[in-house]
């Protein structure tokens, strides 16, 4: 992939190996073996909007890209190799930087950024005396957990951190979709 045409459009989003933007990505992964994965460059966008805009422009770039070219990172607490980073020739795009933690105290939801790790959230949250079913560690990235983390097989099935999900936005070809669960 050609990371450098994408700096065109992100010129400041954009990192490379040898940068220390790159390596501070690379060392902040929980397992080594994500670290030992070194991308052609690492993306780090700040909105969906920019998600969906760097997804489109690599798909713009290279319509024949297999898929299996672009990671996408939340926090980089994986139980696998390749499920948060890509090695060679792929993108990863580490959403360490949207990290929000935004509480509409009318009805105490919540709404947490993708790259968001789960001491922030409680942190947040306990200057209100609330509280939201999460991470054990604080280091997990709530995107993760959230979409891929019920391997908490002792948990009562209610206790599930994707099942207190209220609502969410899906990236589906280029466009957003709202996702709403019913309570």
């Amino acid at each position: 992939m050609d990371c450098s045409k994408i700096t065109t459009t992100y010129p400041d989003t954009v990192y490379f190996p040898g940068s220390p933007e790159y390596a501070a990505s690379q060392n902040s992964y929980f397992a080594a073996f994500e670290n030992e994965l070194s991308p052609a460059c690492i993306v780090q966008p700040t909105t969906a909007a920019e998600v969906a805009q760097v997804i489109k422009t690599v798909k713009d770039l290279s319509p024949q890209l297999d898929t299996k070219q672009i990671a996408v990172r939340s926090g980089g607490h994986t139980a696998w190799a390749g499920s948060a980073n890509i090695a060679g020739n792929g993108l990863t795009i580490d959403l360490s930087l949207m990290e929000s933690v935004t509480l509409d105290s009318t009805d105490n939801v919540v709404s947490i950024g993708p790259g968001s790790k789960w001491a922030k959230v409680y942190e947040t949250l306990a200057t209100k005396g609330l509280a939201v079913v999460g991470g054990r560690v604080g280091k997990v990235g709530v995107g993760g957990l959230t979409l891929g983390g019920i391997l908490e097989l002792f948990l009562y099935y209610e206790h599930y951190t994707n099942l207190n999900v209220r609502g969410s936005f899906i990236l589906l070809c280029g466009n957003w979709f709202r996702l709403r669960q019913c309570h």
